[in-house]
């Protein structure tokens, strides 16, 4: 009789859910979807979508259709979020349902990214994976890895030196082989080159794929079962060389680790404090792709990203001298010259951090961040948010919204100088990480690296433009790549070192 009781009973409960979902569905149907270009039957907004740069461009659709917009490819809706507020309602006091990813056919499924925690759906493994991330890269974490940050800033000060034409190669070079570094405990020479090289080709392919709507199978799943040597089928081709890139990058350098832990030779690093870690697991609990996939997110997001926004911030010195030499000043008056910043010397240097607050905010490396998911329909100032929806946020339109910056477009570091008569402005590490639970977990790490690079490149060389010969200025060009992740294009510019002391201070350092 109690079980009869109680089965009845449950089976209310479940009949009021399905009814009130069902009649709060119905109510949510009524309220149209955000403004924005008509679409076409079918196809929808597809002849819309800019072929590159689509943050321009749907920043500049903001100022008709407002911060919150719609548009649609083949059914599926894209909301474009271009204030602080709406990515702020929408994502962090809604994230329990906005803090899913959009399903990426081309990059997880034809791709093999699968182990990428920014392309996982919340869940379990996403929750793993995300809390290894944060014990690596909290606060505390992050200051155990200063002496190496220290160590490759000069060897990237020493190869600057050498052969300051080579700038743009000594960059990516020395950003990312920091991260080969603590993630496989390697020392500079050709087996970290060849870690480096599989990385930036892997990288390469993401960012490409990483741009929505650059690929559309993303909007039409069922084309990634089209054979390669169809016409039309190239994406094919090219996930398949990215799929075998990818899979390079994560799986050589672990199986190096691993053969030198087993024996009992590995360098102290990030891989074999997580390989230890597993060793106290049961042998059901092992997930060696864990370790490979935390590794290849970290790399991804400590020296793809990073090295954005230090070519910016090469390019902004190059453009604007005067503020350079303010920074140069700074150094001087407080660390001198005889010796090189360290982070000892960081709550002197305010405007060296005004300097890199300018350069995440002028040109942001991930301009319209990862796209989020909606999991169920919301409501939002009037509008029908649908399940399912892909939420984008356009983080270059906040970092250069006039609510919050004067002349948005100018680079002018001293807009964040804290004075009396005038109020700060939105710090854009409010834009430029991301929102809610799906916050950069590596924003710590990239702080502390681009500073200290930027402190030390300031310190020890005069970035400037080339002179021609006949000893005019040669404007260098301006423009930034397309992607997921966007740099300065190439660019030529003059590195002279500061004083003839400088080589002195690298030699004793070494």
């Amino acid at each position: 009789m109690l079980h009869s009781l109680l089965g009845i009973g449950l089976a209310s409960v479940v009949i009021v859910v399905l009814t009130l979902t069902s009649r709060r569905r119905c109510l949510l149907r009524r309220f149209p979807l955000p403004p924005g270009p008509s679409p076409l039957p079918f196809i929808g907004n597809v002849r819309d979508i800019p072929p590159s740069h689509e943050w321009i461009t749907y920043a500049k659709w903001a100022k008709t259709y407002g911060d919150v917009m719609h548009i649609s490819v083949f059914g599926k809706s894209l909301v474009l979020l271009s204030s602080l507020d709406a990515a702020k309602d929408l994502l962090e006091k809604r994230s329990a349902v906005t803090s899913d990813r959009p399903h990426f056919a081309m990059i997880s499924d034809l791709m093999g990214w699968t182990w990428a925690v920014q392309f996982m759906d919340m869940g379990l493994r996403f929750r793993k994976y995300r809390k290894t991330l944060q014990q690596l890269l909290h606060p505390h974490a992050v200051r155990e890895h200063h002496d190496m940050m220290h160590r490759e800033t000069r060897l990237l000060l020493r190869d600057l030196l050498r052969r300051p034409e080579g700038f743009d190669h000594h960059l990516r070079h020395h950003t990312g082989g920091l991260m080969m570094s603590i993630l496989y405990g390697v020392d500079e020479g050709p087996l970290r080159d060849q870690y480096i090289a599989m990385a930036e080709d892997a990288v390469g392919g993401l960012v490409e794929a990483g741009n929505i709507g650059n690929f559309l199978v993303d909007f039409l799943p069922l084309l990634k079962h089209v054979p390669e040597w169809m016409p039309g089928a190239s994406f094919q081709k090219k996930a398949r060389v990215w799929r075998q890139m990818a899979r390079d990058m994560i799986e050589i350098p672990y199986r190096n680790v691993q053969r030198s832990y087993d024996r009992g030779c590995a360098a102290s690093c990030v891989t074999t404090s997580l390989i230890s870690q597993q060793q106290q697991l049961t042998e059901g609990d092992k997930d060696a792709e864990l370790i490979k996939g935390i590794a290849g997110v970290l790399y991804v997001g400590g020296a793809d990203t990073a090295l954005s926004a230090l070519f910016t911030f090469m390019l902004a010195m190059v453009l604007h001298p005067e503020k350079q030499k303010r920074a140069q000043a700074e150094i001087d008056a407080t660390v001198g010259r005889e010796r090189l910043p360290n982070f000892s010397d960081r709550p002197l240097l305010q405007y060296i951090e005004c300097v890199l607050l300018e350069v995440l905010r002028w040109h942001p490396g991930v301009p319209l961040g990862v796209p989020h998911r909606c999991m169920e329909d919301l409501e939002y100032r009037g509008y029908r948010i649908p399940a399912g929806a892909t939420i984008l946020v356009n983080q270059w339109a906040i970092l250069h919204d006039e609510q919050h910056y004067s002349d948005p477009f100018a680079f002018n570091p001293d807009r964040f100088c804290v004075r009396d008569d005038v109020s700060t402005p939105l710090h854009p590490a409010e834009a430029s990480f991301g929102h809610g639970r799906r916050i950069c977990p590596g924003r710590h790490f990239a702080n502390d690296v681009l500073w200290l690079m930027m402190v030390n490149i300031l310190a020890a060389f005069n970035i400037s433009k080339c002179i021609d010969a006949e000893g005019n200025d040669l404007e260098p060009h301006v423009a930034f790549t397309n992607g997921l992740v966007t740099r300065p294009e190439s660019f030529a510019c003059s590195i002279t070192p500061r004083s003839a002391s400088v080589a002195r201070i690298l030699d004793a350092m070494e």
